[in-house]
């Protein structure tokens, strides 16, 4: 399997498992724990898109597959946008 190829639903894993890593720290998750975390949820993650790709996932399932993992995207993106929300109101608070 091509590395490149390591998406499912459009989304791709590496910045999928970084922002769910991301948001982990957020609620505090310290240590070990975030290396544990991201292990399994890329191994998971690729696990399926691996399946997917070899048609051992019913087709049936795939679809519903594909929108769980944009939800887990559009999640992401949400938290992010506190991230961001911070980070300009500390850029405004310094003029």
């Amino acid at each position: 399997m091509d590395i490149s190829k390591l998406a499912i639903g459009g989304v791709a894993i590496i910045p999928l498992v970084a922002g769910l890593v991301e948001f982990s720290k957020r609620l505090n998750i310290q240590g070990n724990a975030l290396l544990i975390e991201a292990f399994f949820l890329g191994a998971i993650f690729a696990a399926v898109a691996g399946a997917i790709s070899l048609d051992l996932i019913p087709l049936l399932a795939v679809p519903w597959i594909q929108v769980v993992f944009i939800a887990l995207a559009g999640g992401v993106a949400g938290a992010a946008t506190t991230g961001l929300y911070d980070l300009a109101k500390g850029l405004v608070s310094r003029q």
